[in-house]
């Protein structure tokens, strides 16, 4: 059986807002027809109360015009009145047939069979003329008769409309025991469609976001994305996408090991011939050669160190292993900063250093690539006769080793794009040659290798740089 699937996003949108109001218009629909329903009911109810009631209120003044005209007839013996009472009669007697009507096969059929008899009896009391005094005071107990059950009759009218309200009542509970029970029901479905839509919706596009932080992070090798049309084809895209970065990167790996180590080898012979000269071995140098020799060093040197960060780049980039060992970090800062001190004198810079004894599981290697690589960078950026801090020291969350130069410093919407490769900042280094923009990434890469942290912080002068590694890594 082939499942349903949306063309585009837009379209699931759409289908699943349809859905969402399906229940809500049931209920909505239900609802009015069921209190149009009631109110029709009602309606009818009223009609028929007040129809019997302006019934029973002109039978009951018929009534009273029939007794009063009995009397009157009974004094004065005048033809007028016995035919004024004939004609009341006879309209009391329609009365009585449409009372008939409404309470058809109900407990009044005995009042009214009774109140018709009553009625006959009464015409025949007044049928003839001259009416006798005995036959018009049996025609007055017959209107009290008759008196007396129209009473009955109100009363029953009163049951009735009594029982009306009530079924009426019964009526808009259920009514409304049914809107409850039906609010109940679409309540929690609408809440279950929304929520059934809204993964439909969101699903394939977390999916497209954790392939996107997979491809930032390196990992290439994307998840499928099951959702509508469009958003696999931007899934398709990404992927494609990700190869392209990963071929790249690969080219780039591969240019970056075949540099540097090609790179190496005019070096070496270049810095052998330096040293021979220094040596003296071609013979011996006056004060001004000395001073251009002093300089080849000193490029010489920058030049190693640039070539080292490019194979420290490339290193890190294709080998995530590490190999811990005891060291002691006082010893291994001390071993740097002795490293840099040749270029320090030549630039008038000293360096300050203090710190607590700490022995640290790490690797040395790594370790000193990353710590290098912040005391390269604050040397070269700090002015003639600057001062470098470094400082190391364990807190609560780890070990803090802190390196701040004196230079221009990190502007604040450079501190995210200063750990990227290649990557040169605005700032001008002190010095003749210009880094590769290599030294922060390569200084990251390997702080994180340790579950650390490198990051940058606000200086009131220059630049300040903290690694925090884990407290994992402390011996003692």
């Amino acid at each position: 059986m082939r499942v349903f699937q949306a063309r585009s996003i837009s379209q699931l949108v759409f289908i699943g807002f349809l859905v969402v109001l399906l229940p809500v218009m049931g209920a909505l629909f239900y609802g009015a027809r069921s209190l149009t329903q009631a109110a029709r009911e009602q309606s009818e109810n009223l009609e028929i109360v007040a129809d019997r009631a302006e019934l029973v209120q002109k039978m009951a003044k018929s009534l009273g015009d029939l007794e009063r005209l009995a009397r009157q007839y009974k004094v004065l013996s005048d033809p007028s009145l016995l035919q004024a009472f004939q004609s009341e009669a006879q309209t009391f007697g329609h009365g009585l047939d449409q009372m008939r009507q409404f309470y058809d096969n109900s407990a009044s059929g005995p009042t009214l069979l009774a109140m018709d008899k009553a009625l006959e009896k009464l015409n025949g009391v007044f049928s003839t003329e001259p009416v006798k005094e005995r036959q018009a005071l049996e025609a007055i107990k017959i209107l009290k008769f008759l008196d007396e059950h129209m009473e009955l009759l109100h009363e029953s009218l009163e049951r009735d409309l009594k029982s009306r309200v009530v079924a009426a009542r019964s009526a808009a509970q259920t009514t409304r025991m049914r809107l409850v029970t039906m609010a109940a029901l679409v309540v929690p479905s609408t809440i279950l469609l929304v929520i059934l839509f809204s993964l439909l919706i969101t699903r394939p596009i977390k999916a497209i976001d954790g392939n996107i932080k997979k491809i930032g992070a390196g990992d290439y090798a994307t998840s499928p994305v099951k959702g509508p049309r469009d958003l696999q084809i931007v899934a398709q895209r990404l992927n494609w996408l990700g190869e392209r970065l990963q071929a790249s990167e690969a080219a780039q790996e591969r240019f970056l090991r075949h540099i540097s180590h090609e790179l190496k080898t005019p070096l070496a012979t270049i810095k052998e011939g330096i040293e021979l000269l220094a040596d003296g071995i071609p013979g011996p140098l006056n004060e001004r050669q000395n001073e251009v020799l002093s300089i080849l060093v000193g490029g010489i040197q920058h030049f190693q160190v640039l070539i080292n960060n490019l194979l420290d780049f490339n290193l890190l980039r294709g080998n995530k292993s590490l190999h811990r060992e005891k060291v002691e970090l006082g010893g291994l800062i001390h071993g740097i900063v002795r490293m840099h001190q040749l270029t320090a004198q030549r630039k008038g810079a000293a360096f300050v250093m203090d710190g607590d004894a700490l022995h640290l599981s790490i690797d040395r290697a790594v370790m000193s690539a990353a710590i290098d690589n912040l005391v390269s960078n604050a040397l070269h950026f700090s002015p003639d006769g600057g001062q470098i801090q470094l400082r190391w020291q364990r807190g609560a969350e780890g070990v803090r080793i802190t390196v701040r130069d004196e230079g221009p410093g990190i502007a604040k919407d450079e501190r995210d794009k200063v750990f990227l490769p290649f990557y040169q900042g605005k700032a001008s280094r002190h010095g003749p040659l210009k880094g590769t923009g290599l030294g922060l990434s390569v200084a990251k890469e390997c702080v994180e290798l340790h579950r650390g942290k490198l990051q940058i912080l606000d200086a009131a002068k220059g630049a300040k740089l903290e690694i925090l590694l884990p407290t994992q890594v402390v011996l003692a």
